[in-house]
């Protein structure tokens, strides 16, 4: 099903009204008190608590866009189908409307019940054309609306139907090329942007494990690195900054990469759903 604006406007609303629940307990009950000069928490179990808000507020709304997407995504693959296959049969010498209704029985993803319902509301009221303009509305694309515009001014050009509904049907077929062509080009940017953050987790990494640590367990009576430990804040500090550098760039890079996309930010919550995840199974394996 497609969530309406209503469903998902109240998804958002539940989901960061319950983060944002649990983001104050954990402060309530003491778990984050910033101190100087340390303002970010310095126990990883905190941070991950934090993420894990982050990620309750999100799920949930990732969820419904990327089903918005996926259901929007399906009904243009299905347009162009449906146009051709209805074209055929008026083609084989069958009306309009008996064409509708053959095509209703057909399987053409979220469009089909959608049809099969707007045939329904033709036979009980006789009305075709506010049928066709309620299954225009109903498949939200644009291209539903130009859809059953077309269908409707066929139905209207008596002997040239055909005609119409053969450009029309060129026309739909090339739009879902371009489409096509489009997701090809831009999958590599996507691809970069999880790319980046494992690149950033690496570093991160690296400037720990084989950098930071090794330095605050130097021997204190090597000449110079006494001085240079003492100018060093806690070890902790480093991996909160690191790991909360990493959650950000993982929640922005996602938005970044649902609107390469979908041209839709929201669209990328979900991608960011999924850095977010990867960057606190990392931390926890190899970092904290």
């Amino acid at each position: 099903m497609y969530f309406k604006q209503k469903y998902k406007q109240g998804v958002y609303v539940v989901s960061i009204g319950v983060a944002s629940v649990i983001f104050l307990l954990l402060i309530l009950q003491g778990q984050y008190i910033p101190q100087s000069p340390y303002l970010i928490p310095l126990s990883m179990k905190v941070n991950y608590a934090f993420a894990l808000c982050i990620l309750i507020a999100i799920i949930p709304p990732a969820i419904v866009e990327f089903n918005n997407s996926v259901w929007l995504k399906q009904v243009d693959k299905n347009l162009p189908r449906l146009l051709r296959d209805v074209t055929e049969s008026i083609r084989s010498g069958m009306p309009l409307v008996r064409a509708l209704e053959i095509a209703s029985k057909r399987n053409y993803g979220p469009i089909t019940q959608l049809l099969e319902t707007a045939m329904v509301n033709f036979n009980l009221t006789s009305d075709l054309d506010g049928s066709l303009m309620w299954l225009g509305e109903s498949l939200i694309r644009p291209t539903g609306k130009r859809m059953t515009t077309i269908l409707l001014e066929a139905e209207k050009s008596g002997g040239r139907m055909l005609d119409v509904l053969d450009t029309s049907m060129i026309m739909f077929t090339s739009i879902e090329e371009y489409k096509d062509e489009k997701q090809s080009v831009v999958g590599p940017y996507v691809l970069m942007v999880y790319v980046s953050s494992l690149i950033f987790l690496f570093i991160g990494w690296v400037i720990i494990s084989q950098f930071l640590s090794p330095l605050a367990h130097q021997n204190l009576n090597i000449p110079g690195v006494a001085s240079l430990i003492g100018k060093m804040l806690s070890i902790d500090y480093y991996k909160s900054i690191i790991f909360w550098a990493a959650i950000m760039e993982g929640l922005v890079g996602g938005l970044v990469a649902g609107k390469i996309t979908d041209s839709k930010i929201s669209s990328g919550l979900i991608h960011s759903v999924l850095l977010i995840g990867v960057t606190v199974v990392i931390f926890n394996i190899l970092i904290a």
